[in-house]
């Protein structure tokens, strides 16, 4: 399971304040239409519902029930200090079902702003990112990429891929 996704952001930046109501109003449209092709998203701990929350921020896994969850997917909300803490986290996926809801929310904040908000990954952006994984029915689901074009369009083309040490020296 040693697939993940690296993430580091500033949660207490005020870009991320102005785009916080728009990152939770998105989560909740991305986890809905990735429920819709047959993935169960639950909560942090592969249990119950996931948080999306304007103070308590996102949580997510996949369904601890069937053994298709794995690390915990979580955002912070925007953090009240005139400090810029730097928040990053691995997102452990091991490719299991929920990682499109994981990958669809980390391209999304990326699109909302990028200044303030870095991925990385070990999936490819010609290949895992672009190519749809199997749901838990078996059928064909879309990528993130597709995803994010079918929901905000227009889709991601260019790779947002970045190291995310840069926002780490980066503190405001």
């Amino acid at each position: 399971m040693r697939y993940a996704h690296r993430y580091a952001y500033l949660p207490a930046d005020p870009a991320w304040a102005q785009a916080w109501p728009q990152i939770l109003a998105d989560a909740r449209t991305v986890i809905d239409a990735v429920r819709r092709a047959g993935i169960v998203i639950a909560g942090p701990d592969g249990y119950r519902r996931p948080v999306l929350d304007v103070l308590d921020g996102v949580g997510c896994n996949g369904d601890a029930t069937t053994d298709l969850d794995a690390d915990p997917f979580t955002l912070l909300a925007p953090l009240p200090t005139s400090r810029a803490p730097v928040a990053s986290a691995a997102c452990r996926t091991g490719r299991k079902p929920y990682d499109l809801a994981v990958t669809a929310i980390l391209l999304r904040c990326v699109q909302l702003v990028p200044e303030v908000f870095l991925i990385d990954s070990d999936g490819g952006w010609d290949t895992d990112w672009l190519i749809g994984p199997r749901g838990t029915s078996g059928r064909a689901v879309p990528s993130a990429r597709e995803l994010l074009g079918q929901l905000f369009d227009p889709a991601p083309t260019a790779s947002p891929f970045r190291d995310i040490t840069e926002l780490l020296t980066r503190r405001r």
